[in-house]
Formats: structure tokens, sequence, C-alpha cells
């Protein structure tokens, strides 16, 4: 079995906000492609704040952002797959998100491509703006943007107060739409085709690749079903528990270059390309 499909996760995986991406993953990013097989991203960012990790890593071919919800190339910009909220998943979020985001401690923020909506310009929101370089359009109601076709909604708050929304709301939206924690403080309402997975199922067609032949790394709890997907599933060994559990393969750590090693010995027993 050679895998010929990599996937990697980007925060906490193969980069941290204090450690970029190391050299010694970028060569041997460069090696796999020399194998023969296909190296990706997928990532809960969006697509402009994942594009520069291409730049480091060499991709030119299509990646996952926003999860899986936006699929698009970093070089040619051309949007390959892009699963919108519809008016009514809209919404049906909002009106979920409602009583937990009354207070000034959890936000709701929607998500337009490049650009944001808040209904307060809370410091979180001003400062999210200047660290990504997108637009904060501040309106009175997210209600008015829902037939916009938004990427995702996401909740931001505290850390338990977002695993406790998570819970409440998890009963009602599963199903119908996919809900997720990118982060502890992050849980983001994408539309049910929006997670990682099916944008590697895409990307297995596109390529003519089969799902016995995919690889994913990651590390949070957004890449659970991602782990699950693909043939071989690879936790860093400082991921969240229930991500360590759905891996069929614990790496070393982030610090150790976790990424690097387990590809570094999969290329050394000729099981890529």
């Amino acid at each position: 079995m050679a895998y010929k499909l990599i996937a990697l996760d980007v925060d906490g995986t193969i980069r941290t906000a204090g450690n970029p991406i190391a050299e010694r993953t970028r060569r041997t990013v460069d090696a796999v492609r020399r194998a023969g097989a296909i190296v990706t991203l997928a990532t809960g960012r969006t697509f402009g704040s994942a594009t520069p990790n291409c730049g480091i890593l060499g991709i030119e071919v299509p990646i996952a952002t926003s999860q899986g919800a936006y699929i698009a190339n970093p070089v040619s910009k051309e949007v390959h797959n892009h699963h919108t909220l519809t008016t009514d998943m809209a919404l049906t979020a909002l009106d979920a998100l409602e009583d937990h985001t009354s207070n000034d401690g959890t936000q709701a923020i929607a998500y337009h491509t490049e650009r944001i909506y808040v209904d307060r310009m809370s410091e979180w929101a001003a400062g999210y703006g200047q660290r990504t370089e997108m637009d904060v359009v501040l309106v009175e109601d997210l209600r008015e943007v829902a037939d916009e076709g938004l990427t995702r909604i996401v909740a931001v708050g505290e850390d338990y107060d977002i695993a406790m929304l998570e819970r409440d709301i998890m009963p009602e939206l599963s199903g119908r739409m996919l809900v997720t924690r990118s982060l502890p403080y992050f849980c983001e309402i994408l539309h049910s085709q929006g997670g990682k997975e099916d944008a590697l199922a895409w990307m297995c067609d596109h390529f003519g690749i089969q799902q016995s032949e995919t690889v994913a790394f990651g590390n949070g709890y957004n890449d659970i079903q991602m782990l699950e997907w693909v043939n071989l599933g690879i936790a860093v060994g400082d991921a969240v528990p229930e991500a360590l559990a759905a891996a069929d393969i614990i790496a070393p750590a982030f610090a150790e270059h976790g990424v690097a090693q387990v590809l570094e010995e999969l290329l050394h027993d000729g099981k890529i390309g």
C-alpha cells in the first residue's frame, strides 16, 4: 500500500502561534511530493489565512479551508467547492446560539469568504480583524446577512462556556449542520458537508485517488472525523484526547517535529507515492 494523498492540519499540527513551519517539515513535504504523493492542507483557517502556509510548503493544489467548506487553489485562487449555509441553516444556527450570546462573554460571528459580520464591535472582533486582515462589518442583527451565503457561523468565548454551548446546541443541530470546536474557545457551525473529511472525499474524486490511499495529520476536535475517514489517521502527541483516540497512529508532539518524523518513516518504508 502506497499513500498518494497527504492532508495536513495547520495550527497545532505543523505550526503554532509562536512557532512557524519548521525547515525540517518543509524539506520532508518536498520529499513526499518527489516520491509522487499530493500534499494538501485541511484547516479551519480561512482561505486567505491558510495560503501563506502553502507558499512555505510549496503547495499548489487545492486546499480545504474553513474546515472543509471552502476548497480552492492557493495559486490560481480558483474556487472548486464552497458549501455555504442556506438561509434556513443560518437562521436556525443563530436561533440556537441566541441564549448563549446574549451576554458580553460569548459572541456570534458570521463568516462570508474573507469578511466577517458582527453585531457588536468587541475587543476580540477588532483584534481578530487586524490579525487576519479580514474586513469586520458591523450589523445590527446577524439575521440581516443570513441569506448572503455564509461559510460558517462561529461562537467565541471562554473555553468552558463554549464547551457547554456545543453540548447544548448539538442535539438540535446535529445531522442538519456540522457543529465542531476548532479551538477550545471556538464553536463553528457549517453546512453538513463542510467537514474536512468531506473535502478529502472531494479531493480523492478530483485526483482519482482511493480512500485507502489517504493519510491525514491533526490535533484538534475538528480533526476527529477526518482522522477516522482516512486510511491512516495520525494525531500529533499533544493533540486533544478525543483526536488521540480517533487516530490510527500517534506521532511525536509538535515540538518534536512529529509530522516530519512520521512522514520520514513512511518514506523510508516506501509507503508514499
